[in-house]
């Protein structure tokens, strides 16, 4: 048992299919860990839901798990803080009550209405309807829908009854927090994402009523904004008697699970990458500046840190393919058998990875599957094997997911480096996909950069919120951050397959170039 006199964070890590919550030590160590899953409802048209009253139940049911098991004093835990999924939308009334389910960053339904907002013909945009979007906030509303504004014109034209009765419009994160403090308040790197607020000097974020207008939004229907190591208030006496906890430990306001990954993986610094492989993958960097690249989709925005902002560059689908194999291909519940997938299954497909040569035999894998956001945002691309034969086997296909997640890497990293001015020597890799030494190492093979295994990848998000707290309480400096997560394993490109690697980003490459318009035509949204 550890020293009272150490202080621990309760940090909620509340991704898109999982609900994580660590105790984790001042010096950033893990020290206990509880999960459970948290169902996603997709639906037609590309709709993705979540009900955040399920996920607030399995928040409470896994820290009083955690601080049941006595690892640490209880007295010693001295802040909770949340690092949720981002781009989500929740409409909830007076109390705070929520009056539908969330819609989820995956959630395409309300592309054509952003289309007709910002549509044109600048890779999809209209140059004046946007460059105010681009200089007050580094970006604009995605084309795909996929965001807050795309969520609240769906809402307002397809479900009015609750966008009329919507009190606030709150972010996942927003949720949480009010539900652990009775405050109802955005932190700045949610607000960002909105595409509403003004982010240019990083001391003053501000939705600007100019950009509120184009939606005929009214700013009070949005939580007001704070920093995401601004310190909301003790937890609601109710909250903090249900878990156990002492009624003066500290909410801290947290973020979006982007730029707490970056903080957990230890990339504090300015040009340091971080790349995380969970459902979806994304590369972060600080950087000293605000810049957008509206051709490849990605843009700095503010981070974790109050004083930088983050160059994000999302990937829509990673893990989430391998997730799709599992659940709608080797162990469906159909006709052709009912068999749950084994728990050792992720364990399984390393091994039967390795069977298969660098190159998978020529298979290439897109994953595709629920659209693309960089370096090409399109929620119409869809995944695909390519270049089966009748001698491709089960390892061929499974290993060329895993490298075809990695290309799709590839063909990011390129338009990054050119945004940073700077050739990435090396990324500090988190998240699930990132306890697999295969992957990592085929990482490093298609990208010919070294990887960085930094210690326990799974927890980076709930490390990073648990920084965010500590910085928020005055208890360390984000210049501390890096020496508090060690680097487990480093993964060196194997010349002898860059040959093999450099030919199947080719052919990745050209699959989108002849594939994307066939997509487009396949997928494109039938009209109401």
């Amino acid at each position: 048992m550890a020293a009272p006199s150490e202080a621990f964070i309760l940090a909620l890590d509340l991704g898109t299919s999982a609900c994580k919550v660590d105790l984790i030590s001042e010096r950033g160590q893990v020290i206990g860990h509880e999960a459970e899953v948290v169902p996603v409802a997709y639906l037609d048209h590309g709709g993705a839901e979540q009900d955040l009253e399920a996920s607030w139940g399995a928040f409470v049911r896994c820290a009083q798990r955690l601080i049941g098991r006595r690892l640490a004093p209880v007295e010693s835990i001295v802040a909770v803080c949340a690092a949720t999924h981002g781009f989500g939308t929740l409409a909830v009334d007076a109390d705070g009550r929520p009056l539908h389910r969330a819609i989820l960053w995956l959630d395409a339904r309300g592309a054509e209405y952003a289309q007709q907002l910002v549509g044109g013909f600048l890779v999809g945009y209209a140059p004046h309807k946007i460059l105010q979007w681009i200089r007050l906030t580094g970006g604009a509303p995605s084309l795909s829908g996929k965001d807050t504004v795309g969520h609240l014109l769906f809402l307002r034209e397809q479900q009015p009854e609750i966008y009329r009765e919507a009190h606030k419009f709150l972010d996942v994160l927003s949720y949480i927090d009010f539900r652990l403090t009775g405050r109802m308040v955005s932190t700045t790197d949610n607000a960002a994402t909105t595409w509403l607020a003004d982010n240019r000097d990083l001391r003053r974020i501000r939705y600007h009523p100019g950009l509120l207008a184009q939606l005929g939004l009214p700013t009070e229907r949005l939580p007001p904004i704070v920093g995401c190591t601004d310190v909301l208030g003790p937890l609601r006496p109710a909250v903090a008697e249900e878990l156990g906890l002492a009624k003066e430990v500290q909410v801290v306001g947290g973020s979006f699970d982007l730029p707490a990954a970056a903080l957990g993986a230890g990339a504090a610094g300015d040009f340091e990458p971080h790349l995380s492989i969970a459902t979806s993958s994304f590369i972060t960097v600080h950087v000293p500046f605000k810049k957008t690249d509206v051709f490849h989709s990605m843009a700095s925005l503010p981070s974790g840190r109050p004083d930088r902002y983050l160059l994000l560059a999302e990937q829509e689908i990673a893990g989430g393919s391998l997730v799709f194999l599992r659940d709608r291909v080797f162990f469906p519940q159909d006709a052709l058998g009912e068999a749950p997938p084994p728990a050792d299954f992720y364990d399984r497909l390393n091994r039967l990875v390795a069977a298969s040569p660098a190159g998978s035999r020529g298979v290439v894998f897109a994953p595709w599957l629920y659209g693309e956001r960089a370096p090409v945002d399109d929620p119409t691309l869809r995944g695909m094997f390519f270049n089966l034969s009748v001698d491709t086997t089960r390892a061929d296909m499974l290993r060329a997911v895993l490298e075809g997640v990695a290309l799709n890497t590839r063909w990011i990293l390129g338009p990054v480096e050119r945004f940073c001015g700077r050739r990435m020597n090396a990324l500090r890799v988190a998240g699930g996909g990132a306890q697999s030494d295969v992957w990592c190492q085929i990482y490093a093979d298609v990208l010919d950069r070294d990887i960085l295994q930094v210690e326990s990848p799974i927890h980076a998000t709930a490390r990073g919120a648990a920084f965010l707290a500590l910085v928020g309480l005055g208890r360390m400096r984000f210049e501390e951050v890096s020496e508090r997560v060690r680097v487990q394993r480093r993964y060196l490109p194997d010349p002898a397959q860059r040959s093999v690697y450099n030919e199947q980003f080719r052919a990745f490459v050209d699959l989108h170039a002849g594939t994307h318009a066939i997509s487009r035509r396949l997928n494109r949204r039938p009209a109401n």
